[in-house]
């Protein structure tokens, strides 16, 4: 049985959440653009600044609202956005209560998505769609015997055909907060049938819907290769007979949740390609989709304005690095420009020694907290101590036989709320728990900071962040910040 959440209306109502969650929001809301005479640009007030001024008024009336279960999403417009050869209608609620739907599913997602697996992504913070491609192209190359052929599936208008009965009981499975319990049955039933397209809380819920079949896949049959995107299904094997096996089985466990296979699915070598995540993938080569392709070079071709242009052509590039689409960027914009953050170049210093960015920050203050060790350098002498060993110096009129030395430790290169930092430890566990990483090439390391305060001087430990709860990142989350920061 799954664990079931309660008491998560005073996380809900936390003001650093309700603050993320305006921020969120708000931050999307576009400002006035105006063009003057000479053709310069300039911003003025928008809707933006009209809802910051009145952030204290919003909050504080969103948390009273949420505190007191009397939350609910009733009005809402409705518009047409266009998805390739799709046309999708959306809703979209007011701006209020879109801050307080985020700030609601903030904590609901952080205490559902540890439990889906990691080879399900979309809305999942740190497994978009590059992470979950990369994942699975790994897993080719790694294994080419292994996944010569593939299944691919998704499901029919997936979230207008979800049954709210079913999803209701997926929710009481895992949340037992009766105050918050009424708010999500609202996001349920916002819609006549289905759920709300539009509304944060959908994608979260379609995660948790169709997490029953991921694990029943993963865990009761067993299957290696299996990755989703949404409603976007792939399987990978050695065997078409054991993924028309496997087909017959998606349809008995999607028809049990009351919704249907779309009859486009297909059982394929792999060779002929898997157009999955806008990417087309071979076993060797990942080309963009050809609407992608078409759509990028018609807008390109179209347009005038040079900020949009340069919007288009690093949204391109932003889905063409993923792939082998080096020779087609070119083509399209023009361009063989490389980003100065993807050249790899090492320093080398007189002393030998490395240099990490980032402030100070003492183990004391990282005790309970997750954060990612990305480097470390031995014996070194803080400046804490070289002051220390100066003043005694001083003292004994330059006689260093009765100074103390200064002691040496070892300083670590970390990420901590996502910003670079670096703390110094002497302790030997903490030591050996390096070498052992380093040598096993386990770094970068997700980790926290154990505090034991029974002897005469706390003690400061690394110890395991996903023990205490947190979420470990996905490698793709973590280069992306090594990168950003530069830090190798």
């Amino acid at each position: 049985m799954s664990k079931r959440y309660g008491h998560l209306i005073p996380l809900i109502i936390e003001r650093s959440n309700m603050d993320r969650a305006f921020d969120e929001v708000v931050d999307q809301l576009p400002e006035k653009e105006k063009r003057l005479k000479n053709g310069q640009i300039i911003t003025l007030p928008g809707r933006r600044t009209y809802y910051r001024k009145r952030r204290e008024d919003i909050i504080a009336r969103l948390t009273r609202r949420i505190a007191d279960g009397s939350f609910r999403v009733e009005y809402f417009e409705e518009m047409e956005v266009k998805d390739g050869p799709k046309v999708r209608t959306v809703q979209s609620p007011c701006v209020e209560d879109r801050i307080g739907c985020n700030a609601i599913m903030r904590i609901v997602e952080d205490k559902l998505y540890p439990s889906v697996i990691k080879t399900s992504a979309a809305s999942i913070p740190g497994r978009g769609m590059h992470h979950l491609f990369a994942k699975m192209r790994r897993d080719i190359e790694h294994d080419p015997e292994g996944t010569r052929f593939f299944y691919k599936c998704d499901i029919r208008k997936f979230f207008e055909s979800i049954d709210q009965d079913v999803m209701w009981q997926c929710i009481v499975d895992v949340v037992k907060d009766p105050t918050l319990l009424p708010i999500l049955h609202n996001f349920i039933t916002l819609m006549p049938h289905g759920l709300s397209i539009g509304l944060r809380s959908s994608q979260c819920f379609g995660n948790i819907i169709l997490s029953a079949i991921d694990h029943y896949f993963k865990d009761v049959l067993g299957v290696k290769y299996y990755y989703r995107y949404c409603d976007d299904i792939v399987i990978l094997s050695s065997s078409k007979r054991k993924l028309w096996m496997l087909r017959d089985i998606m349809h008995e466990k999607v028809a049990e949740l009351g919704l249907q296979i779309k009859p486009n699915e297909v059982v394929r070598p792999i060779t002929e390609g898997i157009d999955f995540l806008g990417f087309v993938y071979d076993g060797k080569k990942a080309r963009l989709r050809k609407r992608t392709k078409q759509k990028a070079a018609r807008k390109l071709s179209k347009l005038k304005s040079r900020k949009r242009r340069q919007e288009i052509i690093g949204s391109l590039k932003g889905m063409a690095k993923w792939g082998d689409c080096k020779n087609l960027y070119k083509t399209l914009t023009g361009k063989n420009m490389t980003d100065i953050g993807e050249i790899k170049a090492e320093v080398k210093y007189q002393d030998g020694k490395k240099r990490f960015r980032g402030s100070e920050i003492s183990p004391r203050e990282l005790a309970g907290k997750p954060f990612i060790i990305v480097d470390f350098e031995r014996d070194l002498i803080p400046r804490r101590e070289k002051e220390r060993y100066q003043r005694e110096l001083r003292e004994n009129n330059g006689d260093s036989s009765v100074t103390t030395p200064p002691k040496k430790k070892w300083l670590v290169s970390i990420i901590y709320n996502g910003e670079p930092r670096k703390m110094w430890t002497g302790m030997m566990e903490n030591k050996a728990k390096l070498e052992e990483a380093e040598k096993n090439g386990q770094i970068p390391s997700f980790s926290s900071i154990h505090a034991d305060y029974s002897g005469k001087v706390p003690c400061y430990t690394f110890c395991s962040a996903v023990a205490l709860g947190f979420t470990m990142p996905s490698d793709e989350e973590v280069e992306q910040l090594i990168r950003k920061f530069n830090m190798r």
